[in-house]
């Protein structure tokens, strides 16, 4: 039974691979596009879930552009989960297309919102993603789908973000389903955000997160703070992380206090460039009631 599983398995992984070659071939023949990955492993052992060889968040995908008439440039993304473990494809990440030009940058489809790129990811900075600020991703909310976003260009260090979510909700309802409007102010290495979400259709909730780094030498801080009000709570995170590079090694740490979650967390790393796409880690990391020191391996192309 495992002989046969394990064959049909190979089949799908076969196919899927196919599906993406032909798919990317035309593309590749009328745009520059780039197949990129990160494939990722790690070797823990936590109470709950002892000795464990696991995926640690690999990933897939075609991103490219080709310029218009104008002078600007079409855009497009598309990227997978993929599992280390099964070798399968693992649901979809992103899938976004837009156009890109002096105006600013505007996309559409299931993209990144600016909510997690400017407020998480700041602090999300440790090479195992186990223990590494996804307690900071407010469900749901850091990847957004059936988006229309506009990024502006950055203006004396300012950058300004808006996106709209529609998914076609039922009549009497409100059109638009949710929104994410931010700014972020960068110069001299510090860089400042806030970001705030509205979910309409849901009693107006919110989510609002602010981010703050600094960036000197080998240096890095930053922190962030997020308030979560959806589903009749006013839940609080706050969340500092810091690393030193010297030459190939960095030594990074984090701290959260999340009320999402039962205890707080905090990790210290090390991590080690074994070339230009290869690095790998090891830590110690603490979520309350489980702990444990993970080792772990990845390459990213």
């Amino acid at each position: 039974m495992l002989k046969i599983e394990g064959e049909m398995l190979m089949k799908k992984s076969i196919i899927a691979l196919a599906v993406a070659g032909a798919l990317t071939a035309p593309i590749a023949a009328q745009a520059d596009a780039t197949l990129y990955g990160s494939l990722r492993i790690n070797l823990s052992n936590y109470d709950s879930t002892g000795l464990d060889v696991s995926d640690n968040s690999s990933r897939i995908g075609i991103k490219g552009s080709s310029e218009l008439f104008s002078g600007a440039k079409a855009i497009f993304q598309y990227e997978q989960f993929v599992s280390t473990e099964t070798g399968a494809l693992g649901g979809g990440r992103l899938a976004s297309l837009g156009v890109t030009g002096d105006f600013g940058t505007v996309n559409t489809g299931r993209q990144w919102a600016p909510f997690a790129i400017w407020t998480v990811f700041p602090t999300d900075i440790l090479v195992n993603s186990d223990n590494s600020g996804s307690t900071g991703y407010a469900p749901g909310l850091h990847r957004l789908s059936n988006t229309i976003a506009y990024i502006s260009p950055a203006m004396s260090g300012f950058t300004f973000a808006g996106v709209v979510v529609a998914g076609g909700d039922a009549e009497g309802t409100d059109d638009v389903d949710a929104y994410n409007l931010a700014v972020k102010y960068s110069v001299d290495g510090l860089t400042l955000a806030a970001s705030t979400i509205g979910l309409e259709n849901t009693t107006d909730q919110s989510v609002n997160s602010f981010a703050a780094s600094y960036k000197t030498g080998g240096a890095y801080i930053a922190a962030r703070f997020q308030q979560d009000e959806r589903n009749g709570a006013n839940e609080d995170a706050y969340e500092v992380a810091g690393s030193y590079t010297m030459d190939n090694t960095t030594i990074a740490a984090n701290y959260m206090d999340d009320d999402n979650a039962a205890d707080e967390r905090y990790s210290l790393e090390v991590s080690q460039k074994l070339g230009k796409a290869a690095k790998a880690f090891v830590g110690y990391y603490d979520k309350g009631a489980d702990d444990s020191l993970a080792v772990g391996y990845r390459v990213d192309f």
